[in-house]
């Protein structure tokens, strides 16, 4: 047996140790400690028989509530490792019991979409590649961007409201037909596919943009030489894009799209419980709504080990598939990653000027040999073109580039638009609290209320503009958290290597298989925060593993180049190096991260306002949604402005920074970079 394979067997041993230890960290850390609290009620209801009170609450939770807490830890260790998760309140059985029928239901139909998400992905991306800059390609592009930015229980609201409450096609709740006998036959299967159509659905619309990622992989291999040959052979357009470029663009998508099952898992907390679909996220929804602590650990755990199992054929299967991926560990390289590589060519060209005896122009403006050691000066160059040039290349030069293409430009305005919205916007619309008639239409004409009214008479352009301020508190608080954390935590790994390496990155690999939206809903049931920079922190706990090692695989590119062994050798200190010569080369890579994770935060926040786990202390757009759906907003179409505006705005503020970072992407393209350095040079006067 490999190491690799050791050393990712024992990774997953001591993720799941950790998790078995967290998941008695937050029962004792729920709210009123639930363990002394079921022992109360117990008591309470038996005041005659303390005893049969305390066998009550050691079936619920494996644990003697009058035990020191020593003892109680190692009976839950003992009975987690046996399997035995706990007795539900609200089910009245074992969770056992309940997830074991539950989860089979919630695999189901994530499966199918996740195959039908990577076969629609790798087919498209491919297409779109080989015709790439026709209108399939940018309509195609247009339409992938839309789906990223729409959050899959939104596209589930707008399909329920359609097909199911409108058009009545598709059912509002259940698995199946409540006449159809369970077994393997043909009612049965094809109720059960009925039932699950809009589920499935949602997952289909909005993960098809992983279409955009194929196609960023296709270009790259269109430029290899066993492609020409297909050309010059005579084949089919078709057949090379599905054949030929399809197989090699689709590995880096592999790992990606496995992983998925272990984050749609998570996210099947709210899917399930729009639809009505009894899974494992509908039963841990109720958990935790029925403070089931039993039923919500046990969900929570099944969910973990799922991502754990799934991280692990990954890794398994990755390195069979693909030759060229190498499972070293510290060696580790991540293909299709461009960060850093224009400053990185700078600043290695710049030393080399530095230090040659040539008389080549230098970077900073000079001519004169040895300018760094020799007597010339920079006194040739004025101070003032000096630091032109230093913002130039640092400041103006990445903003050129970016609002010089469409997705720039568009992403830019939508966020300055929605920024300026949260800040001015209250000044100049009506009061939240202020009411006027109900349920006013947009269509109506009325000036005074473009987006309408609701149900009890509020405007709703005012709750819009009032609730985009908390949003963005919590976007921008919980973007910065969660890059701060991987970039430190990546940089520091990736620089200093050895045991910090190691243990660093096993900490990631944890924090990246604890699926991050059950996390976040018991760790805002413990301490319920309410202003939205909390919020937006609570929401970076479980985001910043994977960018961590991401990052660290960064840094490990750009720490082996000349300039940074020209500043050791010089005895430059590590924390001038870090910021002087690392973080300005991955910069780019930081940015679009930023943007990223500021979209993740939209889509997370707004679920969990919507599912009512966060408190309501903030109107905002999630609070805006759940209030739509309360007042039956989804069930008549001279009603469905109350929730559609909310929806709206959700899609237009991710698409504005998913905009944004596809184009800071560009920043990182080195043949871009060199077009403007030449246009710069061609506009100074000779």
């Amino acid at each position: 047996m490999s190491n690799w394979l050791l050393k990712r067997i024992g990774q997953s041993i001591l993720t799941v140790v950790v998790v078995f230890h967290l998941t008695f960290v937050l029962v004792r850390l729920m709210p009123s400690d639930p363990v002394q609290a079921m022992f109360t009620q117990m008591m309470a209801d038996n005041p005659d028989n303390p005893e049969q009170a305390r066998q009550l609450v050691e079936l619920y939770v494996s644990i003697n509530p009058q035990d020191p807490l020593y003892i109680q830890y190692i009976d839950y260790m003992s009975a987690l490792f046996q399997g035995d998760l706990g007795y539900s309140m609200a089910e009245n059985t074992s969770v056992n019991q309940v997830l074991a029928e539950a989860v089979p239901w919630t695999i189901f139909y994530m499966s199918v979409a996740m195959a039908i998400t990577f076969v629609m992905s790798i087919c498209i991306g491919a297409i779109m590649a080989y015709y790439e800059g026709t209108k399939f390609d940018t309509a195609m592009t247009v339409v992938a961007v839309v789906e990223s930015s729409t959050p899959y229980y939104v596209v589930a609201l707008l399909l329920l409201f359609g097909f199911s409450y409108q058009l009545g096609w598709f059912p509002t709740s259940a698995r199946y037909p409540g006449g159809a006998t369970i077994g393997l036959n043909s009612e049965f299967i094809l109720g059960a596919f009925y039932h699950a159509t809009l589920p499935i659905l949602s997952m289909v619309v909005t993960g098809a943009a992983a279409s955009l990622e194929m196609r960023g992989n296709s270009i790259s291999v269109l430029g290899s030489d066993h492609i020409r040959v297909a050309r010059l052979r005579g084949l089919p357009p078709m057949r090379i894009a599905l054949r030929y470029v399809m197989r090699n663009a689709l590995l880096p998508l592999y790992t990606g799209l496995l992983l998925l099952v272990g984050f749609m898992i998570g996210g099947s907390i709210v899917l399930e419980e729009i639809f009505n679909y009894r899974g494992m996220g509908w039963y841990m929804f109720e958990g935790v709504n029925n403070r089931d602590y039993p039923l919500m650990v046990g969900g929570f755990m099944v969910i973990c080990f799922t991502v754990v199992i799934m991280m692990f054929i990954a890794d398994l299967t990755y390195s069979k598939i693909d030759p060229r991926a190498k499972a070293s560990g510290d060696n580790m390289e991540v293909y299709g990653s461009s960060a850093g590589v224009p400053l990185r060519t700078q600043l290695k060209r710049y030393i080399k000027r530095l230090t040659n005896s040539s008389n080549e122009p230098r970077a900073d403006g000079g001519t004169a040999p040895h300018a760094l050691f020799g007597d010339d000066t920079v006194d040739q160059v004025s101070r003032k073109e000096v630091m032109y040039r230093k913002f130039d290349r640092s400041v103006y030069a990445p903003v050129k580039i970016v609002l010089s293409d469409w997705r720039g430009l568009v992403g830019t305005i939508l966020t300055m638009s929605f920024i300026f919205m949260g800040v001015f916007g209250p000044r100049f619309t009506h009061s939240p609290t202020a009411t006027f008639d109900s349920w006013v239409s947009p269509l109506d004409g009325n000036l005074a209320h473009p987006l309408g009214t609701s149900n009890t008479g509020i405007d709703i352009l005012s709750l819009i503009v009032n609730g985009t301020t908390p949003v963005l508190i919590m976007v921008a608080v919980g973007a910065v958290v969660t890059v701060t954390l991987g970039v430190a935590v990546g940089t520091a790994a990736g620089f200093r290597g050895g045991a910090l390496d190691r243990a660093l990155m096993t900490i990631c690999d944890i924090v990246v298989s604890i699926p991050g939206l059950p996390l976040i809903i018991v760790i805002a049931a413990i301490i319920e925060p309410r202003h939205p920079a909390m919020i937006g922190v609570v929401l970076s706990v479980a985001a910043w593993g994977g960018l961590g090692r991401a990052i660290r695989s960064e840094v490990l590119k750009v720490r082996s180049q000349e300039y940074v062994e020209a500043s050791r050798a010089m005895g430059v200190g590590t924390v001038a190096i870090v910021i002087k010569d690392i973080l300005p080369n991955i910069w780019p890579y930081i940015l679009i991260n930023l943007a990223n994770h500021g979209r993740n935060i939209i889509f997370s926040s707004v679920a969990l306002y919507y599912l009512g786990f966060l408190p309501r202390s903030t109107q905002n757009w999630g609070v805006l949604l759940d209030q739509a759906e309360s007042s039956n907003a989804l069930y008549s179409l001279g009603q469905v402005h109350y929730i559609l505006a909310p929806m709206f705005v959700i899609i237009l503020f991710s698409m504005g920074l998913i905009l944004i970072a596809q184009a800071l992407d560009r920043i990182s393209n080195p043949r871009i970079r060199a077009r403007h350095a030449k246009s710069v040079d061609d506009d100074e006067p000779k």
